[in-house]
């Protein structure tokens, strides 16, 4: 891998043979101490492997694929292009950071190091300063980088860097997305994720798609999505998040506090339930908040003092540590079932109020007042005597509404009112 390049090329022409004899050894001398010494060295990518129906397979297992190639490019040596990589017979160069990956595109130069008998690549040459892409083609006279499909758009608007601050740290992304770690306002820490969408990109919260910021001081202008209404400004430790859609999904429970304030503002605002669930309003309940936080923090403490031992236990064998994590595991699941058995028996003690529907109350009064009215006025008998259907039908449907107060159909059992206590 490592390469030296002569940069000293001595002429001293004479046609004394004696000198001549002198000369080729003072020159040899020359050219074995002044030198270019390369230790990493130019690759330049003809494939990658990204696709998992690519990868090989793995030796010996059938039909399984040998996942440790995935990211892995071929190519050619730049300097050297008969040169192989290593080990011998091996044509694929693993990515060299098993955490962060940076994978080049075809017609990308790479560098490469050996490590340990085995070729790895680490960064892509930035010749072009493009976060795009850095192709460059030509510098291997192999290959068929120039007939190679497109894998990637050449679109304007991803070519730029994003705009910064100085001390700032970017890491930035072919397609006009990045995180910035910096500062806001030269007085707080911040970290900004965001999908600019546009050319020339800087951290603009009304002119970026979509964005999210941890901050800890200065302060954001957020703009308000209903025109008649103005900005609002955001200071202190603040997440902002940003965008035309934002979608928080719990599994399970999604919980929303304020000290302070909670505001829900927008055109339309619907709060629904699930099937067989309730919308509860109403005081906090400090018993329930109470039984709800006791009981976690029992587990949870179980939870810690298990970790703690297992953590501070020596000389574990494999077998051991692994047998710690599943037991870890278990008292995690453990939690989790814990935390469904603390929701049934608060739904069991909690004790609310069905919420009154007056439009709904209205309809059955209404019902009841004409029923009563034309009872009242309906004879009990037809002319020729005989008991009238009539009457009989009324007071049927007189019982069904009087059955309805009796049931409590006015009542939204859906929105209740947590009770509280005097």
């Amino acid at each position: 891998m490592p390469y030296k390049k002569p940069i000293n090329n001595v002429a001293l022409g004479n046609t004394n043979e004696f000198f001549n004899k002198i000369k080729g050894e003072v020159v040899n001398l020359i050219k074995g101490s002044e030198f270019e010494f390369y230790e990493l060295e130019l690759f330049s990518v003809q494939d990658i492997l990204l696709d998992k129906k690519e990868l090989p397979r793995k030796r010996r297992v059938i039909g399984k694929r040998d996942y440790k190639y995935y990211g892995a490019v071929k190519g050619y040596w730049v300097n050297d292009n008969t040169k192989k990589t290593l080990p011998k017979g091996e044509e694929w160069v693993l990515p060299l950071d098993p955490h962060i990956k940076r994978y080049p595109v075809i017609g990308e130069n790479v560098v490469c190091v050996n490590y340990l008998g085995r070729t790895y690549y680490t960064t892509i040459l930035n010749h072009q300063n493009n976060p795009n892409n850095n192709i460059m083609t030509g510098l291997v006279n192999k290959g068929k980088v120039g007939q190679a499909s497109p894998t990637i758009s050449t679109s304007p608007m991803f070519n730029k860097p994003v705009l910064a601050n100085a001390g700032d740290i970017i890491f930035q992304g072919r397609f006009n997305n990045s995180i910035n770690i910096g500062s806001q306002d030269l007085v707080g820490s911040s970290i900004k994720l965001v999908a600019h969408g546009r050319e020339n990109p800087s951290y603009d919260l009304e002119k970026d798609a979509a964005s999210i910021y941890i901050q800890d001081g200065g302060n954001v202008k957020v703009k308000n999505p209903n025109s008649k209404m103005g900005s609002n400004i955001v200071t202190g430790k603040k997440i902002v998040l940003d965008a035309d859609y934002i979608v928080i999904n719990a599994k399970k429970q999604l919980k929303l506090q304020g000290g302070d304030l909670v505001e829900v503002v927008g055109g339309n605002t619907e709060i629904k339930h699930n099937a067989g669930g309730q919308i509860a309003t109403g005081e906090t309940e400090k018993a329930i908040d109470s039984l709800r936080e006791r009981t976690k923090t029992k587990i949870v403490d179980s939870f810690n003092k298990t970790k703690d031992e297992f953590i501070q236990a020596k000389d574990k064998g494999q077998e051991a540590f692994d047998k710690g994590i599943k037991d870890l595991k278990d008292l995690d699941d453990k939690m989790k079932d814990a935390y469904k058995d603390i929701e049934k028996k608060i739904k069991q003690i909690r004790q609310v109020s069905f919420t009154f529907d007056a439009q709904e109350f209205t309809k059955v009064q209404d019902k009841v007042n004409k029923l009563q009215k034309d009872l009242a006025e309906t004879p009990d008998l037809l002319p020729n005597g005989a008991p009238n259907p009539k009457k009989f039908k009324l007071v049927a449907d007189l019982i069904t509404v009087f059955r309805s107060f009796a049931t409590l159909d006015f009542m939204n059992k859906d929105i209740v009112t947590i009770k509280k206590k005097k």
